[in-house]
């Protein structure tokens, strides 16, 4: 039996998933699925974790530094909580 992270990470290998789809895939809470990815991206070798960025969805802001994998709460620039989710998929370097 695997783990979750290596669930995460076999799912991740197959295709470009959200951490909504994730959790529902696995039967775990959406902010646990963040702190796995924060491992996963750690702990992969030769292989990269691509993260497509989250994006306001009133503005079209596009959060392309954030380092954090978790959802923003608000927009910097227009300030609305609109914000449209980002999906993770797993790379070779």
């Amino acid at each position: 039996m695997a783990t979750i992270r290596q669930q995460i990470q076999e799912l991740l290998r197959e295709g470009e998933w959200t951490a909504l789809e994730l959790s529902q895939e696995l039967s775990v809470q959406e902010r646990e699925i963040y702190d796995h990815l924060q491992h996963v991206r750690k702990s992969l070798r030769g292989e990269k974790l691509q993260v497509s960025p989250y994006h306001c969805r009133s503005c079209g802001y596009i959060f392309r530094k954030r380092e954090r994998l978790d959802r923003p709460s608000r927009c910097p620039q227009c300030r609305e909580s609109h914000i449209g989710v980002a999906s993770f998929t797993i790379i070779a370097c």
